[in-house]
């Protein structure tokens, strides 16, 4: 039995880890695990007590964990598409579900590892090896009992409520922001906790760690057994939700975007670049890969407004400065995502007609700046009214769309690395893969910049709608690129072109 089950997991691994190019191991997203959990449990370690300490080193993997599995990780829980193909060699369907549980688990613990060993190295000198050793063992369980509640979630969304999760995971992604740049604040009141009530009693990691030694037991540990049990049953017996079906691509917002989408094809959108245009508008906001993964970014001015953005002061407009430009720091991430569908055999509609890859290109970055990027910064300008006043908005919203736009021209070659809506979003990666990490946090720094001395700096709406027009003027003219950095995929050259 187990020599089945070992082979079937070292294929399901060979498939999740290796790619035509070769190996494509996660490191990269267990280094930032690795650095995020070590700069926290770092800070913690010096202040908290044991329990406590568990607690907040605990939740660290808890947020990311549940990051990872609403996005690119969420596969796991999902019906495996070989399914019937696997199913007819001669095995039984419990070494099936065993060597998935085995997946999940490996995939799963592997990043969990990234953020558990620095919390296991900076914890206070008073919990001993024993209780250090229990609180990997214990992280490892509460990541299996994470695996275990997003697989009934998705069961129970499940081609009717599909929503649902793109909601929850941007619920977990605003709580992760806020959470870890607030957290360490409240590290005082956490460090006088003996026996956790309230909103504390409602944290996962609050019941795992009572079960380390010298935990509160009490109702907190109850919970923690509870969740174990529950962890063994789901994934014993629960089924596997099916793969996504086909999204209709109709919603109120393309409904008011529409006068817009024509008005752009006739004027802004050039003939060779219109059938890119057109069925990136129309497809890409279908794709729940690209959703899962984009959408819940929209949370980030969300989290900025949480922590005290708004132009009561000028520590708060400052922030609020920032939120505006956001968009421009996570754009990378929606950049990466372009070419991810779930159907990648049906960009052939584009392969046969006679465009370039450079139209391709063009067209579908115009499409992600009306049908995404528009939308987002009206709404954030209306936060902007909301939060501070008129003026504010009307001085920074068309200057942060400006930059975004020109940023976007700029890094499109780098981050799209194949044509779009054109490949599976398990070949595409990460942001944090080889360079992108780098360049990410380049931009994110240099967008911070010139959003404080945008702030500064831009004392008249009509200067930043100069710097509009400007933008606008830009993406007006011809992309002269002629190939990208990823493989070239396009069935007519420029020749045939």
């Amino acid at each position: 039995m187990w020599t089945r089950v070992i082979a079937l997991l070292r294929a399901q691994l060979a498939g999740e880890w290796y790619a035509e190019s070769g190996s494509r191991l996660p490191i990269a997203p267990i280094l930032f695990q690795v650095t995020i959990s070590g700069v926290l449990c770092g800070i913690a370690g010096d202040v908290l007590p044991p329990y406590p300490y568990a607690i907040f080193a605990l939740t660290v993997p808890l947020g990311l964990g549940a990051l990872a599995l609403f996005g690119e990780l969420a596969p796991l829980l999902r019906s495996d598409a070989a399914a019937e193909w696997v199913g007819a060699l001669p095995i039984r369907p419990i070494e099936l579900r065993l060597a998935r549980v085995l997946v999940t688990f490996v995939l799963l613990g592997g990043l969990a590892l990234g953020a558990l060993l620095p919390a296991v190295a900076f914890a206070p000198g008073a919990m001993l090896w024993p209780a250090r050793i229990g609180l990997l063992g214990i992280g490892l369980l509460q990541t299996l009992g994470l695996a275990a509640f997003l697989l009934l979630l998705q069961v129970l969304c499940a081609r009717r409520a599909e929503g649902v999760l793109v909601l929850l995971h941007t619920l977990v992604f605003v709580a992760v922001l806020v959470g870890f740049a607030a957290g360490l604040s409240k590290l005082g009141s956490l460090a006088e906790v003996t026996e956790p009530t309230g909103v504390l009693l409602a944290l996962p990691s609050t019941w795992y760690a009572a079960l380390l030694p010298g935990g509160p037991g009490g109702l907190a540990l109850t919970l923690g057994l509870v969740a174990l049990g529950v962890t063994a049953v789901v994934l014993a017996v629960a089924p596997f939700p099916p793969p996504p079906r086909a999204q209709r691509t109709g919603s109120p917002l393309s409904l008011l975007l529409e006068p817009l989408r024509r008005l752009a094809a006739r004027t802004w959108v050039r003939p060779r670049e219109r059938a890119t245009f057109e069925f990136v508008w129309d497809a890409l906001p279908a794709e729940r890969d690209f959703v899962s993964r984009a959408y819940p970014l929209l949370a980030v001015p969300v989290a900025f407004l949480l922590l005290g953005a708004d132009g009561g002061s000028e520590q708060g407009e400052g922030l609020l400065a920032i939120a505006l430009f956001a968009p421009a720091i996570y754009l990378p991430v929606l950049l990466m995502h372009v070419p991810a569908t779930g159907t990648p055999e049906a960009h052939w509609l584009i392969d046969l007609a006679p465009v370039t890859r450079a139209d391709q290109d063009a067209g579908a970055r115009k499409a992600i700046a009306l049908r995404f990027l528009l939308p987002l910064f009206l709404a954030l300008s209306v936060m902007a009214y909301a939060r501070a006043d008129l003026i504010f908005a009307l001085r920074l919203a068309p200057a942060a769309f400006a930059a975004t736009l020109l940023l976007q021209r700029v890094i499109w070659p780098g981050y799209v690395s194949r044509p779009p809506l054109s490949a599976p979003p398990s070949d595409l990666g990460t942001v944090w893969d080889d360079a992108g990490s780098g360049g990410m946090l380049m931009i994110a720094i240099g967008t911070s910049l010139v959003a404080i001395l945008a702030w500064r700096k831009i004392d008249s709406p009509w200067l930043a709608f100069a710097m509009l027009a400007v933008a606008l003027l830009i993406e007006l003219a011809p992309s002269h690129r002629k190939a990208n950095r990823g493989p070239k995929t396009d069935s007519m050259d420029e020749s045939a072109a």
